[in-house]
């Protein structure tokens, strides 16, 4: 009964992640995806910082502009997310997620 009670413990105290202080309370891919290049501009980090956001994340960074190319999948998925954000110095940060198509699945922005 205590190892239970233990493991249970361990897993309640667990259970926070530390994605949430990166997309905070986001629920859509797009929150995400706009948390998380907001977080990147923030702290300077020019890479991913969270889990990967639907089935697929790509990040681009630097350019002058918000177009900027990320990563894309090899195979046809749905774009679920597509955020941007710039830091004080001009360069831009793009966040993309993307879904494997599903009749179930609906994207709402």
């Amino acid at each position: 009964m205590t190892k239970f009670l233990l493991a249970l413990i361990a897993v309640v105290s667990c259970s926070g992640t530390p994605y949430d202080s990166v997309w905070g309370n986001a629920k859509t891919d797009q929150e995400k995806c706009q948390a998380e290049a907001d977080y990147m501009v923030k702290y300077n980090k020019y890479c991913h910082v969270g889990k990967c956001i639907g089935h697929f994340e790509g990040i681009g960074y630097g350019g002058s502009h918000p177009n900027i190319p990320t990563c894309k999948p090899s195979y046809k998925m749905q774009l679920t997310g597509d955020a941007v954000a710039i830091d004080k110095y001009g360069k831009w940060v793009r966040v993309r997620s993307w879904r494997r198509i599903s009749k179930n699945y609906y994207v709402t922005y």
